[in-house]
């Protein structure tokens, strides 16, 4: 995960961290060796009346621009992956590379990855089995989107899609966000803002934009169309949940405000949970945290106080997680050590000594497909990125 700003080392809190038994305001010296739970009390999210907001905003919009489907952007898919091209190391796995010019741009980064197994029962969607990457552009053009059609493992196609922010009933922005998790549920689409919460984009909701050369324009144009950085479809946010306060990295109590990392869907919770976690450069303790989902809307569930409270809270004793995704008791994190060094894939649960496989150079998210028990994750540096599934991975 690059571009991150203002980390802190375990020097700069003078060896203070957080472990399990901690009381909420209480700092306490590392001492954690295994995923531990902790209180989930302090953590709640609110939509602010967002859905409103941009729901009255989309309505308005939807008069002015061309309305398009998911079904369109997987017959409209306009690049061709890759097989395997690059080293993963790890044994029996599958997936692909993308195409040259996405695998080498310097211009866009890899980051969330969710797929149609977390969207739905039948792990398919719009008629497809796919998968879905976020990508954060290092020039602030917003976070795009690769919807892949993985119909046919050994030909992958896929198109990128771009986010995009309403900002009234006629015009809309990037999303200019490290977009460093991403999780699908029926249809909503949740992306990670690290310091205030979660995005919420429905794919429902896509828009045909216009083409443009200069790849600079967005939102409404002078000629009353539509552009989005020369992208063909967008898909425009429709809600969002936040915290009270902004992320500190890492914190110095158990009530501080989390940092929204990245996050990932898991269905074997009653009922389906999104999981999120954080980042913490060089230090233990990343806290893990639980979310309802609600089957019936497929959003996050409210509680009587209008706010979501979290359903269950841990801490991690890796550092450097890029990513983290829970099955059955069992975690997954995947944790990187930078342009040189191999990633690491933990498994572990709770009070259990975590076991370790090895990953390839520069890993993020992480989605679990329970039916072929495989973890899919990717890599981000560019000339080295593969997008693949570890077999046999809560084993």
């Amino acid at each position: 995960m690059t571009r991150l700003i203002g980390l802190l080392t375990a020097a700069t809190v003078a060896g203070a961290s957080l472990v399990a038994g901690a009381e909420p305001g209480e700092a306490v010296t590392p001492a954690q060796t295994t995923l531990t739970t902790i209180p989930s009390d302090p953590y709640r999210l609110s939509d602010n009346g967002t859905f409103d907001t941009y729901g009255e905003r989309i309505a308005g919009l939807e008069t002015r621009v061309t309305q398009a489907s998911v079904a369109e952007v997987f017959a409209d898919a306009n690049r061709e992956a890759r097989g395997l091209c690059h080293p993963t190391g790890v044994a029996g796995a599958t997936g692909f590379c993308w195409n040259t010019g996405d695998d080498g741009t310097p211009e866009w980064y890899p980051q969330g990855i969710t797929a149609s197994w977390d969207a739905t029962g039948d792990g398919s969607y719009a008629g497809h089995r796919a998968l879905l990457v976020s990508w954060y552009n290092t020039d602030d053009k917003g976070v795009r989107v690769s919807f892949v059609d993985y119909d046919d493992p050994a030909a992958p196609r896929y198109r990128h899609v771009l986010l995009v922010e309403p900002t009234s009933t006629d015009d809309f922005r990037a999303v200019n966000i490290h977009a460093g998790g991403l999780a699908w549920y029926g249809d909503h689409l949740y992306v990670v803002d690290t310091s205030r919460g979660i995005r919420v984009f429905d794919l429902r909701t896509v828009w045909r934009t216009e083409g443009d050369a200069s790849k600079d324009r967005i939102g409404l144009g002078s000629d009353g169309r539509y552009y989005a950085h020369d992208y063909r479809y967008v898909v425009p946010q429709v809600g969002a949940y936040t915290q009270t306060g902004g992320c500190v990295r890492p914190p110095d109590s158990l009530d501080q405000p989390l940092c929204y990392s990245y996050l990932a869907v898991d269905r074997s919770t009653s009922p389906p949970s999104l999981l999120t976690g954080e980042y913490y450069d060089g230090v233990p303790g990343a806290r893990l945290v639980r979310w309802p989902l609600d089957t019936d809307t497929g959003l996050l569930t409210v509680d009587s106080a209008g706010t979501v409270a979290a359903d269950a809270a841990y801490r991690s004793p890796h550092t450097n997680l890029q990513g983290a995704v829970s099955h059955d008791d069992t975690f997954l994190m995947v944790r990187s050590r930078g342009r040189n060094t191999g990633g690491l894939l933990y498994r572990g649960q709770v009070g259990v000594a975590s076991s370790s496989s090895a990953l390839p150079i520069g890993p993020e998210d992480i989605s679990y497909e329970a039916d072929s028990g495989r973890a899919w994750t990717h890599t981000e540096y560019p000339g080295s990125r593969v997008v693949f599934s570890v077999p046999d991975a809560m084993r």
